[in-house]
């Protein structure tokens, strides 16, 4: 497709890349501005990196190789983060230059002429509120309205999450675009018995099966009725299947650790890893789970499923949100706010499983091969600037 158009040049908000928490946002973010590394290759765009000045050296082991430049920004985090709280219009652009902005965290910074695009993972927020903390909710409520007034367009990362932003804000939906997260194979596959045997001696995981499920302890993720339904689980699958949780600590989170403390006490095997367990140990864990179980309450997209999938993992999920869109039809279903169900299908799984995990293989890569980082980031690009989605695609797009 030949266009006369110049060259579209995004400057990237990379701040979730080098935050001392690497959490879903970081991952959502290193898969977009992966996509924007391609496009570059290919001469559709140009990007800077836009990080904090004491952390850009962190962007090293990305290994991005076809940015323009990194940009060190003299503001700090707090600072911008304030800002928005205050809603100070400090033109942004005026400072780290012109260009088309790109932020990926839900906050997009006041620019004087520049347009940008922000992306809103969920609202949380405003949806399940008793699953948001105090500090986090108010600050949100806040500053994500003044953001997307700020924003040209907006990025949702499921068609679930654009219907929740229409729902809540009144946005007009031509302005909302669906960029969804996908997997880096590169990283995420199934990993050999030897490494896995390592890593789960690394973190205290000794049996040779477990139920594995992903995600920080707090309200949202559900793990209060996830550990009653395993609790509530024969004996004979238990004492053969630890539930294995790895997650950081979140936040009104005691009752949980008390039922699972209970739980050891009355002899359950529940592993909650006391130590961070490392972003290059992950695929080694999924690849050892006899199955994946993951049932939030509210989800954005939630990108576990495909992280289990892409190891070779068959998938347990709630039937609810985002996570039907986020785990596909390779996947079981269970109602998360069901006790009783959630045990059932646990019961389910392991029968399934231990009876044959390759049937869900065919289903699996189909699902994985509907999702890429690329796409999304055509999309990404599409919404930033006023070239047809086309100039982006592959074997389009010479200028």
């Amino acid at each position: 497709m030949k266009m006369n158009a110049k060259i579209p040049h995004i400057k990237v908000d990379a701040f979730p890349l080098v935050d001392n928490h690497f959490s879903g946002v970081g991952h959502y973010t290193l898969g977009i501005i992966s996509g924007f590394d391609e496009l570059a290759g290919e001469g559709k765009l140009t990007y800077d990196l836009i990080t904090p000045h004491n952390r850009s050296g962190m962007l090293a082991k990305y290994g991005f190789r076809n940015y323009r430049k990194v940009i060190k920004s003299p503001i700090s985090s707090k600072v911008l983060r304030g800002f928005m709280k205050y809603r100070w219009r400090v033109p942004i652009d005026f400072i780290f230059g012109q260009g088309k902005y790109y932020f990926p965290s839900f906050l997009s910074w006041p620019t004087w002429v520049a347009e940008s695009v922000v992306v809103i993972h969920d609202v949380t927020y405003l949806a399940v509120p008793e699953c948001v903390d105090k500090g986090n909710r108010e600050y949100l409520s806040k500053t994500v309205p003044f953001s997307m007034k700020n924003s040209k367009n907006i990025i949702a990362v499921s068609e679930f999450s654009k219907s929740e932003i229409i729902k809540y804000y009144n946005i007009e939906p031509s302005r909302i675009h669906v960029a969804t997260p996908s997997i880096d194979r590169r990283n995420f596959y199934k990993r050999s018995d030897e490494e896995i045997f390592k890593v789960k001696m690394k973190y205290d995981i000794f049996s040779d099966h477990y139920i594995l499920s992903v995600g920080n302890i707090e309200p949202r993720k559900n793990y209060d009725k996830l550990v009653d339904a395993y609790t509530s689980l024969p004996r004979s699958i238990t004492d053969k299947y630890p539930l294995v949780i790895v997650g950081a600590g979140g936040w009104n989170n005691a009752h949980v650790k008390e039922r699972i403390q209970a739980a050891k006490e009355n002899g359950y095997h529940i592993i909650n890893p006391k130590q961070f367990v490392e972003d290059k140990d992950m695929p080694a864990l999924y690849s050892g789970a006899q199955f994946f179980v993951f049932t939030p309450i509210y989800e954005g997209f939630g990108m576990p499923p495909l992280e289990a999938y892409a190891c070779g993992t068959p998938v347990l999920a709630s039937r609810v949100a985002s996570v039907p869109e986020a785990a596909g039809k390779a996947a079981v279903y269970a109602n998360p706010f069901d006790v009783e169900d959630i045990a059932k299908k646990l019961a389910y799984m392991v029968k399934v499983t231990e009876k044959d995990r390759h049937q869900f293989d065919k289903a699996i890569e189909k699902h994985l091969a509907e999702l890429s980082w690329r796409k999304s980031a055509e999309i990404t690009a599409y919404a930033l600037t006023n070239l047809p989605i086309e100039y982006f695609q592959k074997g389009t797009g010479d200028v």
